[in-house]
């Protein structure tokens, strides 16, 4: 039976559960990365590594690219060649498993455009803009008043902003990289800026994009674009797009999923005993991580080397790490809570199509349910928490400065309320929001067009900046650094569980009647959103119960 280790029955038990702590704590022990901030396992225990069924799960996933790899075959001959990639259909590497075919001809719109901002790889970043929540100070809002005139006609702006129907974009925490841009391929500069984007929410509820402006100061060479500027306009957007895209990871993805996890990770195995009810319910969600982060992605190798992902992002390697250190810094855990953050950025305008909100919602409120269901099971009362040292050992090593480094993450828990809010925040941080950000990346900036991860040309320097088709073409990058960027979204587009898969034989009996009650309810759910897609415009599946891993597990 799965006990809480204040109602262990005898002494020995007692201290059969300290000294396996004391031994874990020997074995995951705590280093900093990332301009050393970001807490990470000092050596990747060998329990971490995945077996062979995980393996065999990638390796049937890359046999979809063999019927491409003739068409691959010709693009790389050409590139050793010299010869460049001349058109958006070169980007589609893989023919035969293409991200989104639809993407080539409708990259550029800005439909496209809007719908990425709910439905995309970082649907987190829109807000609404509201008296209480004004425009960024950096974008002049006299200027944006008179573009809204210009191009709305349904409306005008204040009561556009009384109705929720004006949205900003704000990228301003990307300065460090546009400051210290990199370089790759023998010296080829990355740009990035920090954009400010404005959108209008049309009357069928999609996001219509009406200005941009590149930087945060104002100057006469930094106006605000608008789809009148033709291809600077297609610049503008593309420049947002590269915005987002390292915002995408570095700092929601990587840091605020990726680390925020290797932390709860690190204090569960390190304070929680096997048979702790919690360890138990948590455990299923924690496989592969540590392993995963462990990878050469960002940090730099035993020989000096950055990671050939992290240097396709638009800054220098220092920059790029402090980027992701200040996203740590920055974040806060209980304030990131999916119906916190949905208040916070007031984009809860049920006009606004929004499947990543509304979705959410029926998935964040079953597993907050059965999270609280689970915790009764053990939990008698608010004493019973307060008395559970380890439980109490566990949020201290998530939160500590010396140790997980969360910020916003409770130093103690008082009640079985917080301690379920918490539990269910965790489970729904590694499934379905990791499966949102996650699993749309090969479908979208898979092709690299969309989302390129640096620009490759300098941005447009005022309205009398004179782009072609040929120089918007320029801003992409060469065939060696997009197809790192395929490949990489492509061999991590597979899963090796589902939410709700639990080992039940591990689970006492009124445990296991929970579980099955929750995945009755993510039965329900599935149903809800095959419904709901059924009468949506475009669909949406991230939040969809069949189709979210267990875990963080790519």
């Amino acid at each position: 039976m799965n006990k809480l280790p204040q109602h262990e029955e005898n002494s020995h038990a007692v201290e059969n559960r300290k000294s396996y702590l004391l031994h874990r704590q020997t074995q995951y022990q705590y280093a900093y990365e990332y301009a050393h901030t970001i807490a990470v396992v000092r050596k990747l225990p060998c329990r971490e590594i995945p077996g062979i069924g995980y393996w065999l799960r990638g390796g049937i996933n890359l046999l979809q690219l063999i019927p491409s790899l003739p068409n691959l075959l010709v693009t790389f001959s050409r590139y050793l060649l010299g010869k460049p990639l001349e058109n958006y259909q070169d980007y589609v590497f893989y023919p035969f498993s293409p991200p989104n075919p639809r993407l080539v001809d409708t990259f550029q719109q800005d439909l496209t455009f809007g719908l990425q901002r709910v439905i995309g790889v970082n649907p987190v970043v829109l807000r609404a803009v509201t008296r209480q929540n004004p425009l960024p100070a950096a974008l002049p809002e006299s200027e944006i008043r008179r573009i809204f005139a210009e191009q709305i006609i349904e409306v005008d702006y204040a009561a556009a902003l009384e109705q929720k129907r004006v949205y900003v974009l704000d990228y301003a925490s990307l300065e460090i990289l546009q400051q210290n841009p990199g370089s790759i391929d023998g010296g080829r500069k990355q740009y990035v800026t920090t954009p400010i984007v404005v959108l209008f929410l049309q009357s069928d509820g999609l996001l219509q994009p009406l200005a941009i402006q590149l930087y945060q100061d104002a100057r006469p060479d930094n106006p605000v674009y608008t789809p009148k500027d033709g291809n600077l306009w297609l610049a503008a957007k593309m420049f947002a797009q590269v915005a987002d895209g390292n915002h995408h990871i570095l700092y929601t993805h990587a840091t605020r999923i990726h680390y925020v996890m290797e932390a709860i990770i690190m204090a569960s195995r390190r304070q929680l005993y096997k048979s702790h009810p919690l360890s138990v319910l948590l455990n299923p969600h924690l496989q592969h991580t540590l392993n995963v982060n462990h990878q050469h992605t960002f940090l730099r190798n035993q020989k000096g080397q950055p990671g050939r992902y992290g240097e396709l992002f638009a800054g220098d390697y220092d920059a790029t790490t402090q980027c992701m250190a200040n996203a740590m810094t920055s974040f806060n855990f209980k304030a990131s809570a999916f119906p916190n953050d949905i208040a916070k950025r007031e984009v809860d305008n049920p006009a606004l199509f929004y499947p990543f909100r509304d979705d959410g919602m029926l998935l964040w409120n079953a597993i907050q349910s059965f999270v609280k269901e689970y915790i009764d099971v053990y939990y008698r009362s608010d004493a019973d928490v307060i008395e559970d040292y380890e439980i109490q050992a566990w949020t201290n090593d998530v939160s500590a400065q010396d140790r997980g480094r969360i910020p916003g993450f409770p130093a103690r828990f008082e009640s079985k309320q917080e301690l379920a809010e918490t539990f269910g925040h965790v489970i729904f941080l590694c499934t379905a929001f990791h499966s949102c950000i996650h699993f749309n990346q090969y479908k979208y900036p898979g092709f690299v067009p969309i989302m390129p991860h640096s620009a490759y040309a300098p941005p447009p320097m005022g309205k009398n900046t004179e782009i072609d088709a040929a120089g918007l073409f320029k801003l992409q990058p060469a065939f060696r650094a997009a197809n790192s960027q395929t490949w990489t979204y492509f061999q991590t587009n597979f899963t090796v569980n589902r939410i709700g898969q639990y080992p039940l034989g591990q689970f006492d009996p009124a445990a296991r009647d929970v579980i099955e009650r929750f995945r009755s309810q993510l039965k329900e759910i599935e149903g809800q959103i095959d419904q709901r897609n059924s009468n949506r415009s475009v669909t949406y599946d991230r939040m969809n119960p069949r189709l979210i891993p267990n875990g963080v597990t790519v």
